[in-house]
C-alpha cells in the first residue's frame, strides 16, 4: 500500500518496499519501524509493517500494527480484511459477559467511523430534519407536507442514533485504553511482581483492556471479567 505523507524516493521506504518484495520481512520491519521513530505516522505504514510481521510469524505484533492501523483509518477494507484473518489465527478465545447485539455495536459500529465523521453525520442530520421541517411548515399542499414530515422525523431519528453513537464513541476513545499481547506466551500475575502466583496464560494477538500502568507492570482486563498483571513489554498498547 503506498505510503502518504513520504516522498515517493525516500531512501528508507524504497529499501523497506524492496526487502518486502523480496521476501526478507526482517529487514522490511526494521526499515518501516526506522519510519516511525523517524516520526512518519500513517495507516498505510502501520499496514505495510503489519504485513511484513503477519509473513514474518510474528502475529501478536502484526495485529497490533493492524490494529493501529484501523485507528487511523476505520473505513478502509484492506485493513479490516487483513486484521481479521489474523484474529482467525489467534489462540485464546474470549467468551464475553455482555449480550451480543452491545458487542457487536462496541466492535463493529462504534469503530465503522471517526469520532470526526460521526459529527458532521450528526451536523447533516440535523441540518436536513430542519430543513424538511421548514419545507413542511411552509408547504400548503397536504401530501408535499406529509413528504417532508417524514423526511424530517427521519433525519431527526438519524440524528439522535448518530448522536448516541458518536457521543459514545467519543467515550470510548478517551475511558478505553487497549493493548495487544506481542509475546508467544505470556503468564498473567495475580500481583505486579515477578514472584506473584500465576492466575492464567494469554497468547500473542490478544486484545485486552489496560486497566492501570504500575511502572514496568500492567492491569489488564479480558472481556470475560478475567483480570491480572503482565508487563508492560508484553503488551503493545493501541
Amino acid at each position: 500500500m503506498a505510503i502518504s505523507g513520504l516522498q515517493a524516493g525516500n531512501e528508507t521506504l524504497v529499501q523497506a518496499e524492496k526487502a518486502y518484495d523480496e521476501k526478507q520481512y526482517k529487514t522490511a520491519i526494521t526499515l518501516y519501524e526506522q519510519l516511525i521513530k523517524e516520526g512518519y505516522t500513517s495507516y498505510q505504514l502501520y499496514f505495510n509493517l503489519g504485513n511484513s510481521y503477519y509473513k514474518n510469524g510474528n502475529l501478536g505484533r502484526a495485529i497490533h500494527a493492524y490494529e493501529i492501523a484501523r485507528k487511523l483509518e476505520p473505513d478502509d477494507e484492506d485493513i479490516k480484511i487483513n486484521l481479521s484473518l489474523a484474529n482467525s489465527k489467534t489462540i485464546d478465545k474470549i467468551d464475553t459477559k455482555e449480550n451480543f447485539f452491545i458487542t457487536a455495536v462496541k466492535s463493529n459500529v462504534l469503530s465503522s467511523l471517526t469520532t470526526t465523521a460521526w459529527a458532521w453525520l450528526n451536523i447533516f442530520s440535523l441540518f436536513i430534519a430542519a430543513a424538511a421541517f421548514f419545507m413542511y411548515y411552509i408547504l400548503s399542499s397536504f401530501a408535499l407536507k406529509r413528504l417532508f414530515f417524514g423526511i424530517s422525523m427521519l433525519f431527526a431519528f438519524t440524528f439522535l442514533i448518530s448522536f448516541f453513537l458518536g457521543s459514545s464513541a467519543v467515550r470510548a476513545k478517551s475511558e478505553n485504553k487497549f493493548a495487544i499481547v506481542l509475546e508467544k506466551e505470556v503468564k498473567i500475575m495475580n500481583e505486579p511482581n515477578a514472584t506473584a502466583t500465576t492466575k492464567f496464560r494469554l497468547h500473542e494477538g490478544t486484545k485486552v483492556r489496560v486497566v492501570e500502568n504500575n511502572g514496568d507492570w500492567m492491569l489488564i482486563k479480558l472481556e470475560n471479567g478475567n483480570e491480572g498483571w503482565l508487563k508492560s513489554l508484553e503488551l503493545g498498547v493501541i
